[in-house]
């Protein structure tokens, strides 16, 4: 059973560091906060805890800055071991303390296993070591570490005490008599009465004679806080000897320590009351840390949804445009009339069908030299059309993303993103020009037999191409008889044209095959563009594909839990 509870556990720790909370979102910091303490104590405490319940008590001795729990560490073990002062080595190198016969136990990495280990007077490793030094006047059984200040300037030293705190077996937690009010101290106090932990409480530097007045009202703080019954020690403002309080100023907490250390069955009433209640506090501390991923998720699936969204609608949008007639306008209508002779060919029309083909071709042979001009005015209008949707779809969502949970925190200060990059722009002419190329070769593709060539010859490939995309631009429906007149009945005549060189039919398809690559190359150009903001939020959110499966989601791993428990 406590094999099968180990391995739950083992694994709900390694859940709770898989779990990614990126996004500054709701409670993320504390969600944070949750998530690292408990992963912290399951691997530092409770672990090694339930592999040997009758190892050595752990007390860690901590609390506000200038609480005087260095002097109180060496005036209970009565040496030097930790030493006080404003900069203190124990911010990164905190001092555990306990008799050579313990040593085996709290220097073979069981607990608090990331933390290296110096023994001794040792001090060449670097980083955040735990130090541990044995000392004879230590009763066995009970070790002691002076934590670093729990409100300390320094981050990775609040963050230390913290993980300190959560690997003892009980809190010895000191304050003084002017800040023994203060929220931060109490912050941790109901942490420790939340989590069931087992609590003693100092207040340090007392005036002389002020006890009777300030104990009294502190404890009516703790039963207020339904800290009832918690063991409160005094020390009032007393000269130093040697660095040291007198040993009459810390007896009463001295003879608590000793007792414990000698009295095997209260050290196991401790342990178990501290085990039992960190036990019990991980359901909803699992809860409170799966609730908040699940809110990342969700602002990540909204982020990228409404993303999506703005680009899909940007491609219908496009591709309605495009075949709406506003590309047949301006300069590219006036360049087509121009090339293919529109009053002319319309009474040609309206005249005599049978010889309009005849007809077609002698106007467009006699313009060759027009369809380059045609052909730039196509790829400019078609190029900007593209830019101008593609700079609206970049700016709504850069928007909606500020709008969003998270979506601020993503973007940052980059407000390129507001409009289209300039390697789309570089993009955009490179795509126009290959699929007016896609155009020309379907043309020659489709004229392969000899009959279509002569005709594809006597108008000319260009032009041909170029009144394929004219009759695209005109309508998205397709090419059916005769209703499209846009421009003076441009586009009928570019039908007509292309009927009389293919037939029906294969107008029809070739259009759609026109149509249908136009719009892959405009996705392609749409999704590259999209993907800068892909790229903003992967850069700050773990993307789910790089999720290792092979770790239980948080619900999943606390489930197992609470079966092995």
């Amino acid at each position: 059973m406590e094999s099968q509870l180990a391995g739950s556990l083992t694994t709900l720790s390694q859940s709770l560091r898989s779990t990614k909370l990126d996004l500054e979102i709701g409670g993320f910091a504390q969600a944070r906060a949750d998530r690292d303490e408990l992963a912290d104590q399951i691997t530092d405490y409770l672990l090694p805890r339930l592999k040997r319940l009758d190892a050595p008590l752990l007390v860690v001795l901590g609390g506000s800055t200038g609480s005087g729990k260095s002097t109180i560490t060496n005036s209970l073990v009565g040496d030097d071991v930790s030493p006080a002062g404003v900069l203190r080595p124990t911010t990164r190198a905190p001092v555990l303390i306990c008799h050579p016969s313990d040593e085996a136990w709290f220097a073979g990495g069981d607990v608090l296993p990331d933390l290296p280990r110096v023994t001794g007077e040792e001090s060449t490793a670097t980083g955040v070591v735990l130090r541990v030094k044995t000392v004879e006047s230590m009763t066995p059984g009970l070790a002691i570490i002076d934590a670093p200040d729990i409100d300390s300037i320094e981050e990775a030293n609040r963050d230390l005490a913290t993980q300190l705190l959560s690997a003892a077996d009980m809190w010895l937690f000191a304050t003084t008599a002017v800040r023994y009010a203060d929220a931060v101290p109490w912050d941790f106090l109901r942490q420790a009465q939340a989590r069931g932990t087992a609590l003693s409480i100092i207040i340090n530097r007392i005036p002389t004679g002020a006890s009777n007045e300030i104990v009294p009202h502190f404890e009516s703080m703790l039963n207020e806080a339904d800290l009832r019954g918690v063991q409160v020690y005094a020390i009032e403002q007393t000269e130093l000897t040697d660095g040291r309080l007198a040993p009459s100023a810390i007896s009463p907490l001295a003879t608590m320590l000793d007792g414990l250390a000698s009295d095997a069955e209260r050290r196991a009433e401790i342990v178990r009351q501290t085990l039992d209640g960190a036990m019990q506090s991980i359901p909803n501390r699992v809860r409170n840390v799966a609730a908040a991923e699940a809110e990342q998720r969700a602002a990540v699936d909204e982020l990228r949804a409404s993303m999506e969204e703005i680009y899909s609608d940007t491609r219908e949008n496009l591709s309605r445009d495009i075949g709406s007639g506003n590309l047949l306008r301006g300069e590219v209508l006036d360049r087509w009339q121009e090339m293919i002779g529109t009053a002319e060919l319309m009474r040609a029309v309206q005249s005599q069908i049978s010889i309009l083909r005849d007809r077609i071709t002698a106007f467009i042979s006699g313009r060759s030299g027009a369809t380059a001009e045609v052909q730039g005015e196509i790829t400019a209008t078609l190029q900007q059309l593209l830019i101008d949707h593609a700079d609206q779809a970049a700016a709504t969502t850069a928007s909606t993303w500020r709008s969003l949970p998270g979506g601020r925190q993503i973007l940052g200060d980059d407000r390129s993103l507001e409009r289209t990059s300039e390697e789309f722009k570089n993009q955009v002419g490179q795509q126009v020009r290959s699929w007016q190329d896609d155009i020309l070769e379907l043309v020659r593709e489709r004229g392969a037999s000899k009959r279509t060539t002569a005709r594809i010859l006597a108008v000319g490939v260009n032009s041909i191409g170029i009144a394929l995309m004219v009759l695209l631009f005109a309508s998205t429906g397709g090419v059916t008889g005769g209703e499209i007149a846009i421009g003076a009945g441009t586009a009928g005549l570019s039908q007509t044209l292309l009927s009389a060189v293919f037939g029906e039919q294969a107008v029809r398809e070739l259009a759609a095959e026109a149509r249908n690559r136009l719009v892959e190359r405009i996705s392609h150009l749409l999704d590259m563009d999209a993907n800068r903001f892909r790229s903003h939020l992967w850069a700050v959110v773990t993307p789910e594909a790089e999720r290792d499966e092979s770790v239980p989601r948080l619900p999943d791993a606390l489930d197992s839990f609470e079966k092995a428990t």
